[in-house]
């Protein structure tokens, strides 16, 4: 897929933030990444890349890409692979296979979570508006076409300042559900990068000219890809986000964008995975699922490679302590509450 993570777009964004980063390129393949610095070493990644006109491009992109690294004192490489094109080829399932067999030949080994999701929701856009439409369920087409009932009107704006809109709800929901989101900083650097040059725009729902919910969409010439969003609980009630995308995905078939990429699903068909629910919700606007390749460490210095995996064990297996005992101590609070609740009564 021609993502913007693999656009000239995002490398600006990358280096607007401080970072070092490379642009490659050979026969069959580009490949832009960015260096990494962590408090254990260094790894240069590509997202969603490098992007190969056939698996086979993939072993001298490989080659170039850990020359690379090895000259910037990288410890390894993280990349995911990507064969060119919408994501829609009929062969692109076997594309996949092949180039996660050749980084296995290569040396390389999945990472020890996925940095961009490995499975997403793609729509295809070459179609009337009134088919991407009718794909899309019933609750979905009414909620779009009678919004304007409940005073809700949907926007786009190219103003970095509107940011400020999506941050405000980031910041809600971050509160409340006690997760970490983007830096503030790292977002209003994206929308003063990228919105200028066209490549992302802000979308905002209103009831009766207030905000209710708000998403950041990213653009490359061929596909629109859903990044963040946030509803504040108080408007859910009023599906503020579905007018939302239905109008962004039909703004992209009129820009002459290809796919709509909503970014993300459940690893699996798991009706208990975590993201079960929001899998479901993605899937009601129409489209397929893709899987990607992964994300795939390939070691440049094996021993210092080890020495992260070590590392990053330890801290993952810290922090899935420090949850355990958040979470019994949640569980505990909600007990004494109970219980006093009941004494009180």
């Amino acid at each position: 897929m021609n993502t913007i993570l693999q656009d000239p777009a995002w490398l600006a964004v990358q280096r607007d933030l401080g970072h070092d980063v490379l642009d490659l390129e050979g026969p069959g393949w580009h490949a832009r990444g960015v260096l990494q610095q962590r408090r254990v070493g260094s790894f240069l990644y590509c997202p969603y890349g490098p992007v190969v006109e056939d698996p086979a491009a993939l072993t001298d992109a490989v080659t170039a890409l850990t020359a690379e690294a090895r000259r910037a004192g990288a410890w390894f490489l993280r990349l995911e692979p990507m064969p060119d094109g919408d994501g829609l080829e009929a062969d692109r399932g076997g594309a996949v296979v092949r180039l996660r067999q050749l980084l296995a030949d290569r040396g390389g080994r999945m990472s020890p979570s996925d940095v961009q999701p490995r499975r997403t929701r793609v729509i295809d856009l070459r179609r009337p508006a009134d088919e991407l439409l009718a794909d899309m369920t019933g609750s979905i087409r009414t909620i779009y076409r009678n919004g304007h009932k409940k005073g809700l009107t949907v926007e786009a704006s190219q103003d970095p300042a509107d940011i400020a809109i999506l941050l405000g709800f980031l910041e809600l929901t971050a509160r409340r559900k006690n997760i970490r989101t983007h830096p503030e900083q790292y977002l209003r650097q994206v929308a003063e990068t990228l919105m200028p040059l066209d490549a992302a725009q802000l979308y905002v729902t209103r009831q009766h000219g207030t905000p209710v919910c708000a998403a950041l969409v990213y653009d490359s010439p061929t596909e629109r890809t859903f990044a963040h969003a946030a509803v504040p609980v108080e408007h859910r009630r009023l599906r503020p986000n579905q007018p939302l995308i239905v109008q962004a995905i039909l703004d992209a078939r009129e820009r002459g964008q290809h796919v709509a990429d909503l970014f993300g699903i459940a690893p699996t068909d798991d009706p208990t995975h975590p993201w079960a629910g929001f899998t479901a919700f993605k899937r009601s606007f129409g489209g397929v699922d893709v899987e990607h390749t992964g994300t795939w460490d390939l070691p440049v210095r094996s021993g210092a490679y080890g020495l992260y995996r070590q590392a990053r064990q330890a801290i993952d297996a810290s922090r899935q302590g420090r949850r355990r005992v958040q979470h019994a101590v949640a569980a505990t609070r909600a007990r004494v509450t109970a219980t006093a609740g009941s004494v009180a009564s």
